[in-house]
């Protein structure tokens, strides 16, 4: 019995991840897909070598740059999950103001990971395209919370009851 008790657990979690992402409204599926954009450029080739074929990936030297790029991705779904759930954020925190944020932070990151490239002897690391696609999928976290924003700030219009025959 306890053996089935852990084989559904997995399978209840899974089930449970999926109806959650189902229920992404626009502006949370696009924070997600710049989340995943971000996730997928950590194996490319974020620098090129000054020799030959040396590349570095965005996990090619974890440091604490990345490290928060991680935490503020997790945090990000986390977000999208829960607001795609009902959640509302306590005042004065907005979800559409939550996205900027991380956007601009992993951003940030990325911008520094660009310019503080590391060294091989005395020559330094080019720029690979796989940080830029990381710088892309962190703008993609911002336009959704603009795009929240917009949404938030338009005015609802009240249908008017249609007149009867």
């Amino acid at each position: 019995m306890d053996a089935a008790r852990w084989t559904e657990l997995p399978r209840r979690t899974a089930e449970g991840l999926v109806r959650d992402l189902r229920g992404l409204r626009g502006n949370e599926r696009m924070a997600v897909a710049g989340v995943a954009l971000i996730l997928i450029s950590l194996p490319l080739p974020w620098y090129d070598g000054p020799v030959g074929n040396l590349v570095q990936t965005g996990l090619g030297d974890f440091n604490f740059a990345q490290g928060a790029i991680l935490l503020t991705c997790a945090a990000t779904v986390m977000l999208s999950l829960q607001v795609g759930g009902g959640y509302v954020p306590p005042r004065p925190l907005r979800e559409w103001a939550l996205f900027v944020a991380a956007g601009i932070w992993n951003a940030l990151i990325v911008v520094y990971l660009m310019l503080d490239r590391p060294e091989l002897g005395e020559r330094s690391y080019g720029l690979g395209y796989g940080i830029f696609v990381a710088l892309a999928g962190s703008l993609i976290i911002v336009a959704a919370g603009v795009r929240a924003r917009s949404a938030a700030s338009r005015p609802r219009s009240r249908r008017s009851p249609s007149p009867g025959p």
